[in-house]
Protein backbone atom coordinates (compact mmCIF):
# COMPACT_ATOMS: atom_id res chain seq x y z
CA UNK A 1 0.00 0.00 0.00
CA UNK A 2 3.23 2.49 0.64
CA UNK A 3 4.75 1.66 -2.29
CA UNK A 4 1.01 2.99 -4.46
CA UNK A 5 0.88 5.86 -2.36
CA UNK A 6 4.72 6.79 -2.75
CA UNK A 7 3.86 6.52 -6.94
CA UNK A 8 1.53 9.31 -6.95
CA UNK A 9 3.89 12.32 -7.03
CA UNK A 10 5.23 10.73 -9.86
CA UNK A 11 2.76 9.52 -11.80
CA UNK A 12 0.96 13.54 -11.07
CA UNK A 13 4.03 14.77 -12.34
CA UNK A 14 4.21 13.10 -15.28
CA UNK A 15 0.82 14.35 -16.37
CA UNK A 16 1.26 18.15 -15.49
CA UNK A 17 3.96 17.87 -17.67
CA UNK A 18 1.62 16.02 -21.12
CA UNK A 19 -0.74 19.01 -20.62
CA UNK A 20 1.86 21.60 -20.16
CA UNK A 21 3.07 19.99 -23.82
CA UNK A 22 -0.22 20.30 -24.74
CA UNK A 23 -0.81 24.07 -23.57
CA UNK A 24 2.45 25.34 -25.99
CA UNK A 25 0.11 23.18 -29.05
CA UNK A 26 -2.41 26.07 -28.12
CA UNK A 27 -4.99 23.15 -27.75
CA UNK A 28 -5.80 23.54 -23.74
CA UNK A 29 -5.52 27.03 -21.56
CA UNK A 30 -2.79 28.21 -19.71
CA UNK A 31 -3.92 28.37 -16.15
CA UNK A 32 -2.92 31.64 -14.30
CA UNK A 33 -1.58 29.71 -11.08
CA UNK A 34 1.87 27.68 -11.70
CA UNK A 35 2.51 24.27 -12.29
CA UNK A 36 4.87 24.01 -8.96
CA UNK A 37 6.78 21.00 -6.71
CA UNK A 38 7.45 21.91 -2.83
CA UNK A 39 9.32 20.96 0.34
CA UNK A 40 7.72 21.49 3.67
CA UNK A 41 9.32 21.81 7.29
CA UNK A 42 7.21 22.84 9.91
CA UNK A 43 5.65 21.11 13.42
CA UNK A 44 2.54 20.24 14.67
CA UNK A 45 1.03 20.87 18.00
CA UNK A 46 -1.47 17.97 18.76
CA UNK A 47 -4.39 17.67 20.80
CA UNK A 48 -5.85 14.30 22.54
CA UNK A 49 -8.91 13.55 23.87
CA UNK A 50 -11.03 10.93 25.40
CA UNK A 51 -9.06 9.19 27.22
CA UNK A 52 -7.31 5.30 26.93
CA UNK A 53 -6.39 2.97 29.43
CA UNK A 54 -2.63 1.70 29.63
CA UNK A 55 -1.39 -1.15 30.57
CA UNK A 56 -3.88 -3.38 29.61
CA UNK A 57 -3.39 -6.89 30.71
CA UNK A 58 -2.01 -6.09 34.50
CA UNK A 59 -3.14 -4.09 37.27
CA UNK A 60 -3.52 -1.97 37.99
CA UNK A 61 -5.15 -0.43 35.25
CA UNK A 62 -4.25 3.92 34.60
CA UNK A 63 -6.92 5.33 32.83
CA UNK A 64 -5.98 8.68 31.07
CA UNK A 65 -7.74 11.13 29.67
CA UNK A 66 -6.40 14.56 28.09
CA UNK A 67 -3.10 15.27 26.43
CA UNK A 68 -1.03 17.58 24.30
CA UNK A 69 2.22 17.57 22.66
CA UNK A 70 4.73 19.21 19.51
CA UNK A 71 6.02 17.00 17.09
CA UNK A 72 8.21 17.34 13.86
CA UNK A 73 5.76 17.96 10.15
CA UNK A 74 7.70 17.32 6.42
CA UNK A 75 6.33 16.91 3.66
CA UNK A 76 6.38 16.72 -0.37
CA UNK A 77 3.94 18.53 -2.50
CA UNK A 78 2.39 19.39 -6.03
CA UNK A 79 0.31 22.24 -7.16
CA UNK A 80 -1.87 21.33 -9.90
CA UNK A 81 -4.04 23.63 -11.42
CA UNK A 82 -7.60 23.42 -12.40
CA UNK A 83 -8.82 27.16 -13.28
CA UNK A 84 -7.79 30.92 -12.59
CA UNK A 85 -8.65 30.64 -9.16
CA UNK A 86 -8.44 26.71 -7.91
CA UNK A 87 -5.44 23.91 -7.80
CA UNK A 88 -5.25 20.52 -6.67
CA UNK A 89 -2.46 20.09 -4.12
CA UNK A 90 -1.46 16.43 -3.37
CA UNK A 91 1.22 16.10 -0.40
CA UNK A 92 3.06 13.21 1.07
CA UNK A 93 3.33 14.04 4.09
CA UNK A 94 5.51 12.23 7.95
CA UNK A 95 4.61 13.47 11.40
CA UNK A 96 5.50 12.96 14.45
CA UNK A 97 1.84 12.85 16.88
CA UNK A 98 2.84 13.34 20.30
CA UNK A 99 1.04 13.71 23.37
CA UNK A 100 1.42 13.54 27.22
CA UNK A 101 -1.16 12.08 29.81
CA UNK A 102 -1.07 12.58 33.62
CA UNK A 103 -3.15 9.80 35.16
CA UNK A 104 -5.14 10.66 38.15
CA UNK A 105 -3.41 9.73 41.44
CA UNK A 106 -3.42 6.21 42.86
CA UNK A 107 -2.96 4.58 45.92
CA UNK A 108 -1.34 1.31 46.70
CA UNK A 109 -0.40 -0.56 50.10
CA UNK A 110 2.94 -0.64 51.11
CA UNK A 111 4.13 -1.78 54.42
CA UNK A 112 5.52 1.82 56.49
CA UNK A 113 7.34 2.15 59.60
CA UNK A 114 6.64 0.01 62.53
CA UNK A 115 5.74 -2.79 59.51
CA UNK A 116 2.21 -1.13 59.28
CA UNK A 117 0.61 -0.99 56.09
CA UNK A 118 0.78 2.11 54.68
CA UNK A 119 -1.61 4.02 51.88
CA UNK A 120 1.08 5.24 48.90
CA UNK A 121 -0.09 7.81 46.43
CA UNK A 122 1.18 7.37 42.84
CA UNK A 123 0.98 9.20 39.21
CA UNK A 124 1.91 7.91 36.40
CA UNK A 125 2.69 9.75 32.86
CA UNK A 126 2.37 8.31 29.74
CA UNK A 127 4.38 9.95 26.93
CA UNK A 128 2.67 8.90 23.43
CA UNK A 129 4.69 9.07 19.94
CA UNK A 130 2.79 8.29 16.95
CA UNK A 131 4.96 8.31 13.70
CA UNK A 132 2.79 8.83 10.65
CA UNK A 133 3.16 9.21 6.99
CA UNK A 134 0.64 9.42 4.12
CA UNK A 135 -0.81 11.66 1.35
CA UNK A 136 -3.69 14.57 2.14
CA UNK A 137 -5.40 15.66 -1.30
CA UNK A 138 -6.49 18.89 -1.13
CA UNK A 139 -8.11 21.89 -3.22
CA UNK A 140 -6.60 25.36 -2.90
CA UNK A 141 -8.42 28.23 -3.72
CA UNK A 142 -6.67 31.50 -4.35
CA UNK A 143 -9.82 34.24 -4.49
CA UNK A 144 -8.07 36.97 -5.45
CA UNK A 145 -6.01 34.56 -7.69
CA UNK A 146 -2.89 35.93 -5.63
CA UNK A 147 -0.83 34.54 -3.03
CA UNK A 148 -3.38 34.02 -0.80
CA UNK A 149 -5.30 30.92 -0.54
CA UNK A 150 -7.87 28.51 1.11
CA UNK A 151 -7.21 24.71 1.31
CA UNK A 152 -8.96 21.60 2.42
CA UNK A 153 -9.60 17.87 2.16
CA UNK A 154 -8.97 14.53 3.12
CA UNK A 155 -5.89 13.15 4.77
CA UNK A 156 -4.83 8.96 5.10
CA UNK A 157 -2.09 8.48 6.80
CA UNK A 158 -0.23 5.01 7.89
CA UNK A 159 1.01 4.28 10.94
CA UNK A 160 5.29 3.63 10.62
CA UNK A 161 5.95 3.41 14.45
CA UNK A 162 4.21 4.30 17.73
CA UNK A 163 5.88 4.32 21.33
CA UNK A 164 4.80 4.40 24.96
CA UNK A 165 6.50 5.52 27.46
CA UNK A 166 5.15 5.36 31.41
CA UNK A 167 7.07 6.99 33.97
CA UNK A 168 5.52 6.33 37.21
CA UNK A 169 6.36 9.40 40.54
CA UNK A 170 5.58 8.83 44.18
CA UNK A 171 3.38 11.64 45.80
CA UNK A 172 3.31 10.58 49.04
CA UNK A 173 4.04 10.05 51.62
CA UNK A 174 7.82 11.98 52.27
CA UNK A 175 10.21 10.11 52.45
CA UNK A 176 9.29 6.88 50.87
CA UNK A 177 11.36 5.80 47.47
CA UNK A 178 11.40 2.72 45.17
CA UNK A 179 14.40 0.36 45.46
CA UNK A 180 17.20 2.25 43.36
CA UNK A 181 16.52 5.73 45.90
CA UNK A 182 14.77 7.24 43.48
CA UNK A 183 10.68 8.79 43.56
CA UNK A 184 10.09 7.99 39.84
CA UNK A 185 11.11 4.82 37.81
CA UNK A 186 10.30 4.06 33.83
CA UNK A 187 8.01 1.50 34.20
CA UNK A 188 7.45 0.82 30.57
CA UNK A 189 9.57 1.99 27.21
CA UNK A 190 8.06 0.55 24.04
CA UNK A 191 5.77 0.02 20.56
CA UNK A 192 2.45 -1.33 22.13
CA UNK A 193 0.92 -1.70 18.81
CA UNK A 194 -2.27 -0.29 19.87
CA UNK A 195 -3.37 2.47 17.07
CA UNK A 196 -4.91 1.67 14.21
CA UNK A 197 -2.87 0.99 11.09
CA UNK A 198 -4.65 3.59 8.94
CA UNK A 199 -5.65 6.97 10.28
CA UNK A 200 -8.52 8.70 8.20
CA UNK A 201 -9.02 12.47 8.91
CA UNK A 202 -9.76 15.91 7.33
CA UNK A 203 -7.52 19.23 6.67
CA UNK A 204 -8.07 22.88 6.46
CA UNK A 205 -6.97 26.03 6.83
CA UNK A 206 -5.22 28.79 5.01
CA UNK A 207 -1.52 29.87 3.28
CA UNK A 208 0.47 32.51 1.26
CA UNK A 209 3.09 32.06 -0.98
CA UNK A 210 5.51 35.04 -1.81
CA UNK A 211 7.51 34.61 -5.58
CA UNK A 212 10.73 35.47 -5.01
CA UNK A 213 11.49 35.03 -8.85
CA UNK A 214 9.97 33.49 -12.13
CA UNK A 215 11.07 30.12 -10.86
CA UNK A 216 10.74 29.92 -7.13
CA UNK A 217 8.62 30.74 -4.21
CA UNK A 218 8.43 30.86 -0.91
CA UNK A 219 5.33 29.41 1.43
CA UNK A 220 3.72 29.85 4.73
CA UNK A 221 0.69 27.92 5.51
CA UNK A 222 -1.24 26.25 8.77
CA UNK A 223 -3.42 23.61 8.93
CA UNK A 224 -5.85 22.28 11.26
CA UNK A 225 -6.54 18.27 11.63
CA UNK A 226 -9.67 16.49 12.26
CA UNK A 227 -9.58 12.77 12.81
CA UNK A 228 -12.56 11.28 11.69
CA UNK A 229 -11.91 8.18 13.56
CA UNK A 230 -10.19 6.90 16.89
CA UNK A 231 -6.74 6.11 17.54
CA UNK A 232 -7.27 2.87 18.86
CA UNK A 233 -10.35 0.55 18.73
CA UNK A 234 -11.22 0.00 22.36
CA UNK A 235 -10.89 3.36 23.17
CA UNK A 236 -12.35 6.81 22.85
CA UNK A 237 -8.64 8.36 22.35
CA UNK A 238 -9.34 10.98 19.56
CA UNK A 239 -6.74 13.77 18.41
CA UNK A 240 -7.23 16.84 16.23
CA UNK A 241 -3.93 19.44 15.23
CA UNK A 242 -2.48 22.24 14.35
CA UNK A 243 0.23 21.87 11.98
CA UNK A 244 2.28 25.34 10.74
CA UNK A 245 4.98 24.56 7.64
CA UNK A 246 7.25 26.99 5.41
CA UNK A 247 7.84 25.49 2.16
CA UNK A 248 10.04 26.18 -0.42
CA UNK A 249 8.45 26.06 -3.87
CA UNK A 250 9.88 25.34 -7.51
CA UNK A 251 7.79 26.53 -10.54
CA UNK A 252 7.56 23.92 -13.26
Amino acid sequence: MRKHIFMIPALLLLASTLLRAQDGDGSAAVPALPWSIGISVGGTYMMHSGGLVFPREAPPLISYDDASGFGPAFGVRLSIPLSESLALSPRLFAECRRGTFTSEPFMMEIIGRDMRPEDMMLEDELDVILRVGGLDLLLAWHPAGGGFYLAAGPSIGLRLYEEFRVTESILSPQGVTFLDGSTAREMYDDDPGLSRSVHLGVRGGAGYVIPLNEDLALGAEVLYLYSLQTVTEDDDWTLQGLQGTVTLQFNL
